[in-house]
C-alpha cells in the first residue's frame, strides 16, 4: 500500500446513481406554505405524512430542493455541471479565519462571535487514519444494503446523504474506538473548556454526516434542536438567549473544497430569533457561506443553534464528516443514551471517563444495536426488537428504562 493511501480510497467509484431522481422520489411532499425552517419542537417533532428517513428533530425538512427539479443525478447533467462551475468560482466564506489548537483564546472568541470556528491540525495522522478506516467500514455497510444511495437519511432524508449516528441501531457511534478517541484530545479539550467556561461539560453522543458523490441537493438551513420545546410561560426567554447549550465538533476526513459538500454556516445566527428561511426563500449568499477550503483533520466547532445546512457534493469523492456532541454543564436532553460499551469507557482518560459518565453502559451490559448499521429505520427497529426478544423480559425492561 502506498504511504499516501487512505482507507477511503477503496470507496472510489461510489455515488452518482442516475436512477435516483432529484429529491429521492416524485411524491416527496411539497410545502408551498412553509416560509421558514424554524422548528422549536425538536425531538418532539411529529412524523411527516410520508415515510422519510430522517432524524426526529429534522422531520420538518422534507420538502427537498426545488432548484434541482428536472435534473438527472449524473456528473455531466447540464444543471449539475453549471452548478459545479459556479461553486468552483464563488463557494466559500471569504471571511473564514482558521486557527491552530494552541490559539485557544482566539478560537473561543471566533466561536462566540460567529457560532462556529475551524481549528486546523486537530487530528494527528494516527487518529485520522483510524477514523477514516472506521468510517469507510460503516459506509461499505450502508452501501451494501442501499447500493443506489436512494434511502438517504440525516436532516431532511435526502438521497446520497446519511447520518452515521442515525444509521446505527444504537443511534450513536460511541461503540467505535476511533470515535471514542476523539472525546478528550489535547487539541480540542482546552477549547471546549474555554467555550463552556468549565471542564464539567458532558459527552452527549457521536455520529456525523456523510455526503456521497451525486448529492446534488442543498439541505435546508436548520438548527439541531437536541431538546423538546423550550417552555417559558412568561415568554421572556428562548433557547437563543442562553449561553451555548451544545457544541458539536465535526471532523472532515477529506479536504473540504467548494464542490465536495462543505457544510454551510450562517455567522451570528446562533443568537438570532429571526425565522430560518426555507430553500425557497434563502438568499444565494447563504448557500455559498461554506467552511472551505479547509484540510482533512480540521475540527469544526459549532454551536448547534447556528443556522447550517449541507451543500451539494458534485465531486467524485465520498465526503465523510464524523462528529462528537458535547453538552454544557447545565444542559440535559432526552437525546442522551447509554450508547458506549463499558470496555470502551475504561480505555478513556480520567477526564474522558468523567465527561462520558452519562453515555456509558453498565459493566457486562451490551449496547443494544451497536454494530448494526442500516439506513432504513424499519430495519434498525426490527434488529433492536430482535435483541430485546432474546433477553429475558425483566432484562429487556430494565434496559429500556435505563436507555
Amino acid at each position: 500500500m502506498s504511504p499516501n493511501a487512505s482507507p477511503l480510497d477503496r470507496l472510489a467509484g461510489l455515488g452518482w446513481n442516475a436512477s435516483v431522481p432529484p429529491n429521492g422520489f416524485a411524491n416527496r411532499p411539497k410545502v408551498p406554505a412553509q416560509t421558514d425552517n424554524n422548528n422549536s419542537l425538536g425531538l418532539a417533532t411529529p412524523e411527516p405524512d410520508v415515510e422519510i428517513e430522517t432524524t426526529p428533530e429534522h422531520r420538518n425538512l422534507v420538502a427537498g430542493d426545488p432548484t434541482v427539479t428536472g435534473w438527472t443525478r449524473a456528473y455531466d447533467d447540464p444543471g449539475v455541471s453549471a452548478l459545479r462551475d459556479r461553486l468552483r468560482r464563488e463557494n466559500g466564506l471569504s471571511t473564514l479565519e482558521t486557527v491552530t489548537p494552541d490559539q485557544v483564546e482566539r478560537a473561543t472568541e471566533l466561536f462566540h462571535c460567529n457560532g462556529f470556528v475551524a481549528v486546523r491540525d486537530a487530528l494527528d495522522p494516527e487518529r485520522l487514519h483510524d477514523l477514516r478506516e472506521a468510517a469507510a467500514r460503516i459506509i461499505e455497510q450502508i452501501v451494501d444494503v442501499d447500493p443506489d444511495c436512494g434511502a438517504g437519511g440525516g436532516a431532511g432524508g435526502l438521497p446520497h446523504r446519511y447520518s452515521f449516528g442515525a444509521s446505527s441501531a444504537s443511534r450513536h457511534t460511541l461503540h467505535e474506538p476511533a470515535w471514542c478517541a476523539l472525546l478528550d484530545m489535547e487539541t480540542t479539550t482546552p477549547i471546549l473548556e474555554s467555550i463552556f467556561g468549565s471542564n464539567d461539560y458532558l459527552v452527549g453522543g457521536a455520529g456525523g454526516d456523510l455526503a456521497m458523490p451525486g448529492a446534488i441537493e442543498y439541505q435546508g438551513l436548520h438548527s439541531d434542536n437536541m431538546w423538546s420545546t423550550f417552555h417559558d410561560p412568561e415568554q421572556r426567554v428562548t433557547i437563543r438567549d442562553l449561553p451555548t447549550p451544545v457544541v458539536t465538533i465535526n471532523f472532515p476526513l477529506i479536504d473540504l473544497t467548494p464542490e465536495n459538500g462543505p457544510i454551510r454556516q450562517i455567522a451570528g445566527s446562533h443568537r438570532s430569533n429571526d425565522p430560518i428561511p426555507s430553500l425557497n426563500e434563502e438568499p444565494d449568499w447563504m448557500k455559498l457561506s461554506t467552511i472551505c477550503p479547509v484540510p482533512a483533520g480540521t475540527a469544526i466547532f459549532r454551536d448547534v443553534r447556528c443556522w447550517h445546512g449541507g451543500t451539494p457534493n458534485l465531486s467524485n469523492d465520498v465526503r465523510p464528516m464524523p462528529n462528537v456532541e458535547y453538552f454544557a454543564p447545565w444542559f440535559r436532553s432526552d437525546y442522551i443514551l447509554r450508547c458506549m460499551p463499558h470496555e470502551r469507557w475504561q480505555e478513556l482518560s480520567p477526564h474522558g471517563q468523567r465527561i462520558s459518565r452519562y453515555v456509558v453502559a453498565d459493566p457486562g451490559v451490551d449496547v443494544v444495536g451497536a454494530g448494526f448499521v442500516h439506513p432504513r429505520a424499519r430495519a434498525r427497529e426490527e434488529h433492536v426488537e430482535s435483541v430485546y426478544a432474546a433477553m429475558t423480559p425483566d432484562a429487556a425492561e430494565e434496559y429500556r428504562r435505563k436507555r
